[in-house]
This record gives C-alpha cells, structure tokens and sequence, in this order.
C-alpha cells in the first residue's frame, strides 16, 4: 500500500473544496431564480431591514392587494388568514412581484411627500397644501 505524499493530499483536498463551492454556487443561484425559495431563506435580520421602513399605511395597502388577489383566486369562496389554498408556482411568483412593485411605488409616494414636506415646512395633517389641495406627487 502506498502512502499518500503531501502533494496528493492537498491536490485531493482541493478537488474536494472545488467541488463544494460549485454546488454551493449553483444552490445560491437556484434560490436567486426562485423569489419565494430567495424569501424563505433571508436571514432575519436581512428580512427585518427591508420591511421595517414601512409604515402601517403602506403595509394596509398592502395586505389589501393580497387579500384581493386571493379571493379574486378563491374562485368565490371566502379566503380566510388560516385557509389553506393550492395554487401554481407562477401564479406565486406573480403575486410576489406585484406585492413588491406596489410597494415600492408606495414607499416611494411616501419619500416623495416625506421630501416634499421637508422642503416647503411641516407638513398638515390633513395632507393638504396651504390652498387646501391634496399633493399627490411631482408636478
């Protein structure tokens, strides 16, 4: 039997190594194609800073679109929080894409008129300018 000589064993090692950062790599770009996969395996800490700028309005609006959307889906029925409902991967990844442009749409109405305020003074209430019209964005 022979003996393995340092150079064998280093050159196995990094064979080994390759091989491992190759599957890793290809499991790191499968859950980038995949959103939902891509969202379930955030760290949470990851998860909390891309929501916690969001304000109670925004989330509303929000949860509002899903619960639309799912009962649009729930062919009739009542989809309740605790419903248990099947529907394809697609149909999936389009809710999450829509969830994600209304909500950056409406984070992004809401830097607007949080800059708008800081420009012109504090802002009312009311949302209102002081001729009583309502500001809803550039122009």
């Amino acid at each position: 039997m022979r003996k393995p000589t340092c150079q064998n064993y280093a050159t196995r090692w990094q064979g080994f190594i390759e091989e491992l950062s190759a599957t890793r790599k290809s499991k790191d770009d499968a859950i980038k194609k995949d959103l939902l996969l891509y969202i379930r395996t955030m760290p949470k800490e990851e998860l909390a800073s891309l929501t916690n700028t969001i304000t109670p309005e925004v989330l509303a609006a929000m949860k509002g679109l899903v619960s639309a959307v799912m009962n649009g889906i729930g062919e009739g029925k009542k989809i309740e929080p605790n419903t248990i409902t099947e529907q394809s991967g697609e149909a999936m990844a389009q809710l999450c894409m829509w969830q994600l442009v209304v909500g950056y749409n409406l984070r992004e109405l809401e830097v607007r008129e949080e800059m708008r305020a800081a420009l012109t003074g504090s802002p009312r209430e009311d949302g209102k300018d002081e001729n009583g019209r309502t500001w809803y964005g550039s122009g």
